[in-house]
């Protein structure tokens, strides 16, 4: 910790589901809450400033007074205070992809936000620099539904200055989404990354090629839920959509 002081490190961000067991759980590892508890200590006392982001769903909403409390018991503003920081707090339910999809039946919808305290509301629209909950947290299923069914564009991801990730396979894959192999675009290592960069203007990988061919109105037709009261922002959502119809192929 000196030496990320040292470097001019001011802020470490950190990520909690909920109480002791709720967040092990959703971490996959016994004794990763009080890791963070540890982890805030020290960060605190060489005046870095924890920023606390907390993935929430229908399961683990309710534990939002739990931190709370943590915030308050530890007194997180007003230690930031002290070294001239600002503590921050943000919530939201992130993207319905990869591991995140088969939270799909527990997301989050507009009667759970009565469970939010109204502390962690201010700190996250202060993060965010919104006016409204909702403006963070998005528009129900159908609403999206409803604006895109009728939507007859299509969409790339091309760019001139990709930004591309390798896993620890020299698979490669667009930074848009959660890496699967209907992302996929060559390997490093077997096709060389003149190859991967062909691949990847060209549309090769099976996603690439639906975004850029089939309309975003059909996919909604044949995968979004019409009835549906799920939170998700736009963007969020045509992802969501564009990788559940291409996972149905």
């Amino acid at each position: 910790m000196p030496w990320l002081h040292f470097q001019g490190v001011r802020a470490a961000q950190l990520t909690v589901f909920g109480n002791e067991e709720v967040t092990d759980y959703y971490v996959g590892r016994k004794g990763a809450y009080q890791e963070i508890i540890h982890t805030i200590a020290i960060l605190l006392q060489y005046k870095i400033a924890p920023r606390i982001q907390m993935f929430i769903n229908k399961n683990n909403i309710s534990h939002l007074s739990n931190i709370l409390q943590l915030v308050e018991s530890l007194k997180l503003e007003a230690q930031c205070k002290g070294f001239e920081k600002e503590f921050e707090f943000f919530l939201h339910q992130g993207s319905c992809d990869g591991e995140n999809e088969q939270f799909y039946d527990v997301w989050i919808t507009p009667v759970d936000i009565e469970e939010i305290p109204q502390k962690l509301i201010d700190l996250t629209l202060k993060h965010f620099g919104k006016s409204s909950i909702m403006d963070v947290l998005g528009s129900p299923e159908k609403e999206h539904c409803n604006n895109l069914i009728d939507d007859t564009s299509t969409s790339s991801i091309i760019s001139n200055s990709p930004v591309l990730l390798v896993d620890n396979y020299f698979n490669v894959y667009p930074n848009y989404t959660t890496p699967s192999q209907e992302w996929c675009i060559g390997n490093l290592k077997a096709d060389g990354a003149g190859k991967i960069l062909h691949n990847y203007v060209n549309n090769t990988s099976t996603a690439q090629r639906i975004m850029t061919t089939v309309p975003l109105g059909e996919m909604v037709k044949e995968s979004g839920n019409a009835y549906s009261m799920r939170l998700f922002s736009e963007g969020d959502y045509k992802r969501y959509i564009l990788n559940k119809y291409t996972h149905t192929l």
